[in-house]
C-alpha cells in the first residue's frame, strides 16, 4: 500500500533518536525537535480498547518530558479514535496534506546548488530561515542520524544564499524537508529552481517515487508543488495532549 510506504519512508529520511512500533502505533521520540519525530504515529486502523493505548502512549511521552502527541493519517479510518483523544481534550492542530509524484520517465532542469554537510548546511538554513542555531541542537542530530542517500543542498545567487533544503532517498522515494526561502527572495521562482535541481538529483541517484508534507492551509506552497507535478495523496493531523490529560483519563473510567 503506498499509504505505508510514504509513512515508513518518512520515518527513515527524518530518523527519530528512538523508535518503536506495537501494533500499528510507532512511538517516536528525539528530544522535543518536530512533532513528526516526536509522537505516536497511527498507521493502522485501531480498535477496541483505547484507554489502554491512549494510557501507553501518555506514560511514553511522560517519561521523556514531553505533552502526548498523536499523528493520525488518514489513509487508515480512525475517526473513532480522534473523537475519543477530542473527548478526552486532545487539541486538533496542524492539519497537513501529503503529496506524492512519480519520477519515473520526468525530465528536470535546475541550476546547480551548493551541497554541504550537516554541520554546515544548518548554518545556511539558520541564515536563509532567520532563526537561532543554538535552538537547533536536536535538529541537527536528526540530520547526522539520516543514513539513506541523503542531499542537503543550497541554491546560491549572485554569491548570496537564497534557497535551501534536504532531500533523501528511502526504499526509493524522495522525500523533501526543512525547505525555506530568504525572506527577500519569497515568490520569485527561487524555490521551484531549487526543487527542480533537487528531483533531478534524486532521479540521477535512483528515486522511482517523490513525496512531501505541507501544511494544509498554506496555498501558496501546495501551488508550487502541483506545478512541480505533486498531488495529493493523504492527509495527517496530530492531537496534542496537555499535562492534564492523564489525570482525566484516569477518571474517565
Amino acid at each position: 500500500m503506498i499509504f505505508q510506504e510514504i509513512e515508513y519512508a518518512g520515518f527513515l529520511s527524518w530518523p527519530a533518536f528512538e523508535e518503536s512500533e506495537v501494533d500499528g502505533v510507532v512511538l517516536r521520540y528525539s528530544h522535543g525537535h518536530t512533532k513528526r519525530a516526536n509522537s505516536a504515529n497511527i498507521i493502522l486502523h485501531q480498535k477496541g480498547d483505547y484507554a489502554s493505548l491512549v494510557s501507553r502512549c501518555e506514560e511514553y511521552f511522560e517519561d521523556k518530558g514531553l505533552i502526548s502527541t498523536f499523528r493520525l493519517p488518514s489513509y487508515c479510518n480512525n475517526e473513532q479514535l480522534d473523537s475519543y483523544l477530542e473527548g478526552m481534550g486532545y487539541r486538533l492542530i496542524d492539519r497537513s496534506l501529503i503529496l506524492y509524484r512519480p519520477l519515473e520517465g520526468s525530465s528536470f532542469y535546475g541550476p546547480e546548488f551548493i551541497v554541504k554537510n550537516s554541520h554546515e548546511w544548518m548554518k545556511s538554513y539558520c541564515q536563509i530561515s532567520e532563526t537561532d542555531i543554538n535552538r537547533h541542537e536536536a535538529h541537527l542530530e536528526i540530520l547526522k542520524r539520516i543514513k539513506d542517500k541523503v542531499l542537503m543542498a543550497v541554491l546560491v545567487e549572485n554569491e548570496v544564499e537564497i534557497a535551501c533544503g534536504v532531500g533523501v532517498i528511502s526504499n526509493g522515494y524522495f522525500g523533501l524537508f526543512d525547505l525555506a526561502t530568504e525572506k527577500s527572495a519569497r515568490n520569485m521562482g527561487y524555490g521551484t529552481k531549487l526543487l527542480n535541481g533537487m528531483l533531478g538529483w534524486a532521479m540521477t541517484n535512483g528515486a522511482t517515487k517523490a513525496y512531501l508534507q505541507v501544511v494544509a492551509d498554506n496555498q501558496p506552497a501546495i501551488n508550487l508543488y502541483k506545478k512541480l507535478g505533486y498531488q495529493p495523496c493523504y492527509e495527517y493531523w496530530y492531537r496534542i495532549g496537555s499535562r492534564a490529560n492523564k489525570s482525566m483519563h484516569a477518571t474517565s473510567g
